[in-house]
């Protein structure tokens, strides 16, 4: 059977922007455009119930009652976490809005405001919301070799997220894929779901090219394209594969690799399984 061959169907299983009412979230994106060239992230304070405790991310959060919609709930925030001010007319684009996933309770539609300014701005930071400030350049985050695939904090070591490394906790999550949206980082020739098959193929085959023997190629099984081979995973060496660096950014959201199976999410959080059998 054809490994190669482009599984039917692939399609996200993603909530379209169009299909949700409103956003439930606003985080401020600010850009100095400086020398240096640079965005400002904070390290959230960790709290218990927190999903994105100790998270490296934007400031945002909730729209709060008071605020008149969802631009004032992104300055409002950056004013309380980081004390920075800022008018609404500072406003340079209203990004598309994005998906918080959660392991828990539902998606957050987060919808992201980018300000720039000259220079990078002190942060004074409200320590019950924030631990940390820092200014990253931004041509660390645009560095193919300053991503890869690793685990992260919290999260069972077999699973695995496209990363950069910084102080403390890896960048990773929703804020790296803002990231790489914001900045274009994600493949541009091809849908997102041909990105992400081009990676679980790349995977198989790496295994056949070890001595697995593929048993099934790719079908639709219970909303994931899967596969089959013969043999044992070799989890060292497709964890040793995926995580050099390469000449463009990750094209999966997820990539979990046990010995009995493997499971890739691609950028459109489509999913493709790669199980092995004796």
């Amino acid at each position: 059977m054809d490994s190669t061959r482009v599984p039917p169907q692939a399609e996200s299983h993603t909530p379209k922007i169009a299909e949700m009412a409103a956003a439930d979230a606003a985080v401020a994106i600010l850009h100095a455009r400086g020398p240096a060239e640079s965005v400002l992230l904070i390290r959230r304070t960790e709290r218990e119930n927190d999903p994105w405790s100790g998270h490296w991310s934007f400031p945002g959060g909730r729209r709060a009652l008071e605020d008149r919609d969802l631009l004032d709930t992104a300055l409002r925030e950056l004013e309380e976490e980081c004390g920075i001010h800022l008018a609404r007319e500072q406003l340079t684009a209203a990004l598309p809005a994005a998906l918080a996933r959660r392991r828990v309770g539902k998606f957050l539609l987060v919808a992201p405001f980018l300000f720039r300014v000259d220079d990078e701005r002190l942060a004074v930071l409200d320590p019950r919301e924030a631990a940390e400030a820092l200014w990253v350049r931004l041509s660390v985050l645009r560095d193919p070799a300053r991503h890869t695939l690793r685990a992260v904090p919290g999260l069972p070591p077999e699973v695995w997220f496209p990363a950069i490394e910084l102080p403390g906790p890896p960048l990773w999550g929703f804020t790296y894929r803002l990231i790489a949206e914001w900045l274009e980082l994600n493949p541009r020739d091809d849908t997102p779901e041909a990105a992400g098959f081009q990676a679980a193929r790349e995977i198989l085959d790496l295994l056949l090219s070890h001595g697995l023997t593929l048993a099934r190629g790719w079908e639709e099984c219970e909303g994931a394209h899967v596969a089959e081979v013969k043999g044992e995973i070799p989890v060292a060496l497709v964890r040793d594969a995926v995580s050099r660096p390469a000449d463009h950014i990750p094209r999966v959201n997820m990539l979990e690799v046990r010995p009995d199976f493997i499971r890739v999410v691609g950028l459109a959080f489509e999913e493709y399984l790669i199980r092995a059998s004796g």
